[in-house]
């Protein structure tokens, strides 16, 4: 079924809309967080950009194991990412071209497209226009596109999904697409995959104008499939067991603790003051997960509230599978999710929208707009003024330090001590401790596990001088090194230069 397109005055709108929702973000990205990585997962995700933009699956192996140490990172044997490829891979392309904190901002500038397109479809395009604006404004949105999360790239993979199903496009090209969106997903968050690219498959295969378009809409999402399965089984030795569950194994010393389910030994950390998940405590992380989401929606709490009092009211039906799909599924799922908000439910950003643009479409537009503005410049003041808060315990200091003393070649030992108790309420963390593992974050968001040797490395201090020199000798002779201290209780950092501990 052919539709027509936007009209010039949608078209200027869109346009418009796709530049806010990508200013919005890069300011996220470049201000407030600086343009760095904050969160482990981030710099994991960084750390294997760096990998694939030499070409390398995996790097070599650590000089020295313990000295390698970071979350989300394999420093036993090659080193690597337990993370699932597909991100790190589109990471790798900003990485290439020394931009690497661009890339989700301009993701995030096609994300009002999409929803346009899904409230065109499901109503008409007024609604799909008025989606558009409250998407592009929502300060959730900005946020996880201004991070380095895998979430904006898969929003918009599986809301091109949406879109190729709901218009039924008669052209190859949107059936390929939507093939390579789904493909994408497989590689970026296998269970994403599972749990809403999946059913949106199924849903294509019965929606599919041709046969011949059935190999683009199922064979490319297949074939990435074989490719994660192969990858599993080349690093895990088993095709169904996903590298993260080896680390999370080893890290937590609790075997299958990352699986889905309830039970006792479900869970890889301890959440709500305890170890374990059960269904009393997915029912509360996801209500916190819902006051998260609500709050962030459009700045101010009540937005989620509203939207989905509007779709009931005005008997939207289409969007509330997703809703529930959404939920209930990592209702499934340990880890609360805290870090930029309710990340796990970013996408119900492709309906929650839609909901509020059809309850509010017969209002006037420019009050609607204005009031959505005004929210939205609340929101963001707050996040703002928390993400510049040493976000997740990570910042620029060691950064700063490295460059203020031109420091660019060599060893750059890292020594932390202390924590430091912090909040970000705005976010949904109201309690957090920062402790030396996670502040070394500073400094491994300078590190290029593509070369082990030569240019600026990163290492953890060796307790004493003459460890530090036996290591020297081995791995680094010739190359000068310093030794960074930081107190986090203090808040102190100071670099010490250590000269050239072992001549060549």
């Amino acid at each position: 079924m052919e539709r027509i397109g936007p009209t010039q005055e949608h078209r200027v709108w869109l346009a418009f809309c796709a530049l806010v929702a990508c200013v919005g973000s890069a300011w996220i990205a470049w201000v407030p967080l600086g343009g760095v990585p904050h969160v482990s997962d981030e710099i994991s995700y960084t750390l294997q950009a760096r990998l694939f933009a030499a070409d390398l699956r995996m790097g070599a192996a650590a000089d020295n194991v313990s000295m390698w140490l970071y979350p989300f990172w394999n420093n036993e044997g090659p080193m690597f990412s337990p993370f699932p490829v597909g991100w790190p891979l589109l990471l790798s392309v900003g990485e290439r071209l020394g931009g690497a904190a661009w890339v989700n901002p301009l993701l995030c500038g096609f994300v009002p497209v999409v929803l346009y397109r899904i409230g065109r479809a499901i109503h008409d395009a007024r609604v799909g226009l008025l989606s558009a604006v409250l998407v592009a404004l929502s300060p959730g949105l900005w946020l996880l596109g201004g991070s380095r999360m895998a979430h904006t790239s898969v929003l918009l993979a599986l809301g091109w999904m949406l879109v190729v199903l709901l218009e039924r496009s008669g052209h190859r090209r949107g059936w390929l697409l939507g093939g390579i969106a789904a493909a994408y997903v497989v590689l970026a968050r296998p269970f994403d995959a599972a749990l809403l690219a999946g059913p949106l498959l199924a849903w294509g295969v019965l929606r599919v104008p041709r046969r011949r378009d059935l190999f683009a809409w199922l064979g490319l999402p297949l074939l990435a499939t074989v490719f994660v399965l192969a990858d599993n089984q080349a690093i895990t030795g088993d095709a169904f067991r996903f590298p993260i569950s080896d680390w999370y194994d080893g890290w937590q010393a609790r075997e299958g603790c990352n699986r889905l389910g309830f039970g006792a030994d479900v869970g890889c950390a301890q959440t709500l003051g305890s170890w374990g998940h059960t269904p009393a405590k997915a029912l509360e992380l996801a209500w916190e997960a819902a006051v998260r989401f609500d709050r962030l929606l459009l700045g101010v709490p009540g937005g989620a509230v509203l939207a989905l009092g509007l779709a009931m009211w005005k008997r939207v039906r289409l969007g509330w599978i997703w809703v529930v799909l959404v939920v209930l599924g990592y209702a499934l799922y340990w880890s609360p999710g805290k870090a930029y908000g309710a990340r796990f439910w970013h996408p119900l950003y492709l309906v929650v929208p839609v909901f509020l643009a059809v309850g509010l479409v017969e209002l006037p537009r420019r009050w609607v707009i204005l009031a959505a503005a005004c929210a939205s410049f609340v929101g963001l003041s707050r996040i703002s003024a928390e993400l510049a808060d040493s976000y997740w315990c990570t910042d620029q200091s060691i950064a700063a330090a490295v460059s203020e003393q031109g420091i660019d070649e060599g060893v750059l030992f890292v020594q932390s001590s202390g924590t430091r108790r912090m909040s970000w309420p705005t976010l949904g963390v109201d309690e957090f401790v920062c402790g030396p593992m996670l502040a070394s974050g500073n400094a491994w968001l300078l590190a290029h596990p593509e070369q082990t040797s030569g240019g600026l490395q990163i290492r953890h201090a060796l307790p004493d001088r003459a460890q530090t020199r036996a290591f020297m000798s081995l791995h680094h002779p010739g190359a000068p090194s310093w030794l960074l201290t930081q107190d986090l209780e203090e808040g102190t950092l100071s670099v010490q230069p250590l000269g050239v501990l072992a001549p060549r």
